[in-house]
């Protein structure tokens, strides 16, 4: 069953949490940096993982595909909490952090017991990797001055764009990672988010993702996810016609 993360932090309700666990619970996923909300999970959010799951047989997934996207501090992966990576997959991306998302290239890490039995389900569900795509992150991956510029990179277009944005009329609280920023437009429009995000498509031509397609149960909080993994001149362009809103 899904936990809904609370507005407007979409932080961890940990009490919500423990209650939805039962006996019948197998597996608990997770994410973050957390899409489409930009919240990552601190230390303490980690322990407080660590010490639930310490005494049970649940398995833990940890979609981490943007760790190399965080914006303050250092990402809190389940791989740092020995008890907790006992338990866990932890998923990743090559394609989230070198910017090749069609590519479909990732990994998961996990102990070798869980890996043997992974590997049983995986064989049936990706038959196999572009060779030519393999060896291309690989030589990448041996010049790491190409790459460990990725945070400081997403850092400066969430700062361009949440600056942008101040001469709109849309809230913003700034993406603590990924390259994704919320905004609220209840100050534009008391429309549902999926009505307004087809609008602002046909209307204005800025595509959104709205926020309540994401919930097991749609909620209205009037939310719209940006990507702000574009040009400069692509964010600037945008935001001239969503100012005029």
């Amino acid at each position: 069953m899904p936990v809904a993360l609370p507005a407007p932090d979409f932080h961890i309700n940990r009490e919500a949490l423990a209650a939805a666990i039962s006996p019948r619970t197998r597996a608990l996923i997770i994410n973050t940096p957390h899409n489409p909300t930009g919240a990552v999970m601190s230390a303490e959010d980690m322990r407080w993982l660590e010490n639930l799951l310490a005494s049970t047989d649940i398995f833990l997934i940890s979609d981490e595909v943007y760790e190399h996207i965080i914006f303050s501090g250092t990402h809190e992966s389940a791989l740092k909490y020995p008890r907790l990576a006992e338990q866990s997959f932890v998923i990743s991306s090559f394609g989230k952090t070198f910017h090749v998302t069609g590519w479909k290239v990732g990994y998961a890490v996990a102990p070798a017991s869980l890996m043997r039995e992974f590997r049983k389900v995986h064989q049936f569900l990706t038959f196999s990797t572009a060779t030519p795509l393999q060896y291309a992150i690989a030589d990448y991956l041996k010049q790491p001055e190409k790459y460990l510029h990725v945070p400081a990179f997403y850092h400066k277009k969430r700062d361009k764009f949440c600056a942008l944005m101040q001469e709109t009329r849309f809230r913003l609280t700034a993406s603590e990672g990924t390259y994704f920023q919320l905004a609220d437009y209840s100050a534009i429009s008391d429309e549902a988010d999926t009505d307004f995000a087809v609008r602002l498509t046909k209307e204005v031509g800025v595509a959104t993702v709205p926020v309540s397609v994401f919930y097991g149960q749609p909620k209205q909080e009037h939310l719209l996810r940006f990507c702000f993994a574009k040009t400069d001149q692509t964010l600037e362009r945008a935001v001239e016609r969503l100012a005029k809103l």
